[in-house]
């Protein structure tokens, strides 16, 4: 082959060669995705980190991030005067910051009335405007709107975003949220059991020297020396103050009466149908007709005319929570000092079975509030539980409840004492109560320091709190029934029967003794009526079904 030829041929390559290699520079939309990189360009394609981590990152953004969430959270507006707005203030951008932020979710929260909660819940689900997360104390509503399929399943989020919030909670309180065994509600942790308490004026007992009362018998003479002698020196003297919730404020009263009960009984029947209660019924019939009780009290709806008469010096003993008297609102002890400066209420625990000579009383369940997603947010469980989960860190409950040292608390013997805090930074409820959703009350996580630490919470009265605390737990037991779920009868008949029972105590109580019976007698007919005696057969099939005995 003469040279010209190699010449020719070897120009014919190189020029085949530059049109492969400008043949590669075409868009990616041309490229045969099928064919595999050689060695040569995937070398290539390693020489080359910056690109290649820098769409990594965008790609990782954008998953991770993604749309913004927002999560609608209920908190109750307690309507405390000066207290910052319950939607817009420190504590709200805090878990903004802390929580909101890093997990792309705009916490955005819904104020609703504390004292119209279920109303206003039951208005929201109407109109499909719920938040994603609501509140309610009311158990038989949670049922309700559960039956009608009004709310999101929550298990499968749970096990799945929810281990610390599952550890911080256990199973048996998680079980006053399930039904048909998935679950329908978070029931929050409540830390203080106490329900019920009684108080007494220590200034009147000093005067006619007389120890606290340790029993019903002693308590009615006790009763009995406070009307004649008026230690108080008081225009008019009411020994028993009381309400037109007898229930509840006598609530204590009516166990010395009360004869032994099974556990399926005391769920199955209301209270007025238990073997005692009555006779209970009765005694306050006696006492009415002595001037030893409010003369007025089934005209008093929301106590406002007890907290009056307290606070003028008219009342010498009363019952209600077992905090009431040590409370800076409604300020009972605080405010009648102001016009009686020795005058104060001390915690006691008069009333002893008349059978067993035990002080019994009946303490709440461990859960607080029931937290609820509506099933039109089905699609933001996984955003529910993770912000319930974050809440269950240790830290943020503290901080939520205790806030910035030497601005919210100081430490006292080692534990946190809250300070009275004004403006922007003020807790707008007691230990911010409304954001710890998953804890009803101070939670140090152990029992002795969160007592000590509660009584911090009662300026001036903090001497009383834990006397108040312990005699308010002895010999207290948890209702047998708790946790059963609410019957479709009690969700009918509630209202109903429950003014019922008002109406029962206030006739009965202040009807003549010798029409007592009378009385009584015709009005619980009218209550079975009304529905009670369904309400009744319901859970006795229901504790059959499912206690199996």
């Amino acid at each position: 082959m003469s040279k010209k030829l190699l010449g020719l041929i070897s120009l014919l390559l190189c020029l085949m060669l530059i049109v492969g290699l400008f043949s590669g520079c075409g868009s990616k939309e041309s490229e045969d995705t099928s064919q595999t990189p050689s060695a040569e360009e995937t070398e290539t394609v390693e020489e080359k980190p910056e690109e290649s981590e820098a769409d990594d990152s965008e790609t990782d953004d954008s998953e991770s991030k993604g749309e913004v969430i927002e999560l609608r959270v209920e908190v109750f507006d307690r309507g405390t005067p000066g207290q910052t707005p319950v939607d817009n203030n420190y504590w709200t951008k805090w878990i903004q910051e802390q929580f909101g932020d890093p997990n792309n979710i705009k916490v955005t929260f819904v104020p609703c009335p504390r004292s119209q909660e279920v109303e206003t819940l039951n208005v929201w689900m109407a109109t499909g405007d719920a938040p994603d997360i609501c509140l309610t104390y009311d158990v038989a509503t949670v049922y309700k709107y559960y039956k009608e399929g009004g709310l999101a399943d929550l298990t499968d989020a749970l096990n799945e975003h929810g281990a610390q919030l599952k550890e911080y909670l256990g199973e048996e309180l998680l079980s006053y949220g399930q039904y048909d065994g998935r679950q329908y509600a978070i029931p929050a942790k409540r830390v203080i059991q106490a329900r019920t308490g009684t108080f007494i004026r220590k200034d009147w007992l000093e005067k006619l020297n007389l120890p606290v009362p340790e029993t019903t018998e002693e308590f009615y003479q006790t009763l009995k020396a406070f009307k004649e002698e008026n230690p108080g020196n008081v225009d008019r003297v009411i020994p028993y103050g009381m309400t037109h919730d007898v229930d509840y404020v006598a609530y204590g009263f009516f166990e010395a009466f009360l004869e032994e009960v099974s556990d399926k009984d005391y769920y199955v029947k209301y209270r007025l149908f238990l073997p005692g209660w009555k006779e209970g019924a009765r005694f306050l019939n006696k006492l009415y007709n002595e001037g030893l009780i409010s003369p007025e009290f089934p005209l008093d709806k929301d106590g406002k005319m007890l907290d009056e008469d307290i606070v003028r010096g008219y009342v010498g003993s009363y019952g209600g929570n077992y905090d009431m008297a040590l409370r800076n609102v409604p300020g009972h002890n605080i405010n009648l000092k102001k016009n009686f400066p020795d005058a104060e209420f001390l915690p006691c625990d008069p009333f002893t079975n008349k059978y067993t000579g035990e002080h019994r009383k009946e303490l709440y369940d461990p859960t607080g509030i029931r937290i609820i997603v509506p099933k039109t947010s089905q699609d933001k469980v996984d955003a529910v539980i993770k912000y319930l989960n974050w809440m269950a860190d240790p830290d943020v409950i503290f901080f939520l409840q205790f806030g910035e040292e030497n601005v919210h608390h100081t430490i006292v013997d080692g534990l946190p004492k809250l300070q009275q805090v004004e403006g922007e930074k003020a807790m707008p409820s007691l230990q911010n109560i409304d954001y710890t959703l998953i804890v009803n009350g101070i939670d140090l996580a152990d029992e002795t320091k969160t007592i000590r630490a509660n009584a911090f919470s009662y300026p001036e009265n903090e001497h009383l709190y834990e006397d108040a605390y312990n005699l308010s737990m002895r010999g207290g037991y948890v209702n047998p029934g708790a946790g059963l779920i609410p019957t479709d009868a009690e969700a009918k008949y509630a209202k109903v029967l429950d003014d019922k029972e008002l109406e029962i105590y206030a006739k009965a109580i202040t009807a003549k003794p010798d029409e007592f019976d009378k009385v009584w007698d015709s009005l619980i007919e009218e209550y079975l009526a009304a529905g009670g005696q369904e309400v009744m057969d319901q859970r006795a099939a229901l504790w059959d079904e499912l206690r199996g005995e």
